[in-house]
């Protein structure tokens, strides 16, 4: 048989999971979008006495609604709003007459920052402290940990934010109080602004993170290939990276994963402590002003993000973990 012909078999494998996987993709940001814009549809808000208040005649109304195509089928409605959407039209805003791209996306990348700066300082942290405590089940180290990181779990997000608030921003003057900088300040000052909010988040992740790893670690340990590799007389850190987190890596990518899609749905009560101008704040707004066609852009992107951060996390697993690959 041709040596190649593994090689070959492997490649066209790869090529048939990424073809499922785009399809699959495809298939469910599609049902994402019909499903937001069917129910945003359904609620019965009047976008047109929404717009124009109380105090205006039903032919202004009805001109309203003939003007944004309120009375057509919601199948015709839905097309065209998908037709548009997919060409980056985003549409118009009633009543704010801005266009919603305009709002949506300097929001979403306000958002998108936020969550990075968040992993940068949760995941070193959640790393360094899952393997010490994994290395020492039932010890001192594991007992205090295990008791900080329950405390920190149970305490509500605005109450770290504002203890942090009070401490570093009205105690030491080290950093703003609210994100307000964001919106017109420079540089340095939209930094300072990120500061806060990611220290709140990444507080309140550490602990899911670092229960996280050290359950996975620990199975990693207890495993055959971990005690193969002690007794071979491996380095302390090849038998680390090599075989505790690479086969401990799916629980981990995935929770990891999770908890991105958390930060990306945007995490209102932190959003609101802080003033920072992000996307859940934005889709609060356009709730509670019934500006249904922001609340649809944000929903089918944000379902796009969430799909996105999945898929990166099975091909990171699948990078990662030996096992898998040759599955």
């Amino acid at each position: 048989m041709d040596a190649t012909t593994p090689n070959m078999g492997a490649s066209r494998s790869r090529s048939q999971e990424v073809l499922r996987q785009g399809t699959s993709f495809v298939i469910a940001l599609f049902l994402i979008s019909i499903i937001t814009f069917v129910a945003t549809s359904a609620i019965g808000i009047d976008v047109a006495r929404s717009v124009l208040g109380r105090q205006v005649t039903e032919e202004q109304l009805q001109a309203f609604r003939d003007e944004y195509h309120l009375d057509d089928p919601i199948a015709v409605r839905y097309v065209t709003w998908l037709g548009d959407f997919v060409t980056g039209d985003w549409g118009r805003s009633p009543l704010t007459q801005r266009l919603v791209r305009e709002d949506v996306v300097p929001r979403l990348g306000y958002t998108l920052t936020l969550s990075l700066a968040t992993l940068a300082l949760a995941l070193p942290v959640s790393f360094a402290v899952g393997l010490a405590v994994a290395r020492r089940p039932d010890s001192r180290t594991d007992l205090f940990s295990s008791i900080g990181l329950v405390v920190i779990a149970a305490t509500p997000w605005f109450v770290i934010g504002i203890l942090l608030i009070f401490v570093f921003s009205v105690h030491l003057r080290l950093l703003p109080v609210d994100s307000s900088a964001l919106s017109f300040g420079d540089w340095p000052d939209k930094v300072r602004a990120f500061v806060l909010p990611s220290v709140t988040l990444a507080i309140t992740l550490v602990p899911h993170f670092v229960r996280m790893i050290r359950t996975a670690v620990r199975s990693a340990l207890a495993a055959p290939y971990t005690r193969a590799a002690v007794l071979l007389g491996l380095h302390r850190r090849t038998i680390t990276w090599k075989y505790l987190l690479a086969n401990a890596s799916a629980p981990i990518i995935n929770v990891i994963a999770l908890e991105v899609i958390w930060l990306l749905g945007g995490v209102i009560v932190v959003e609101d402590v802080f003033g920072f101008p992000g996307v859940g704040q934005l889709l609060v707004e356009a709730i509670r002003s019934g500006d249904l066609i922001t609340v649809q852009a944000i929903a089918v992107i944000t379902g796009a993000l969430f799909l996105t951060v999945n898929l990166v996390a099975d091909l990171i697993v699948l990078r990662l973990n030996p096992r898998l690959r040759g599955a």
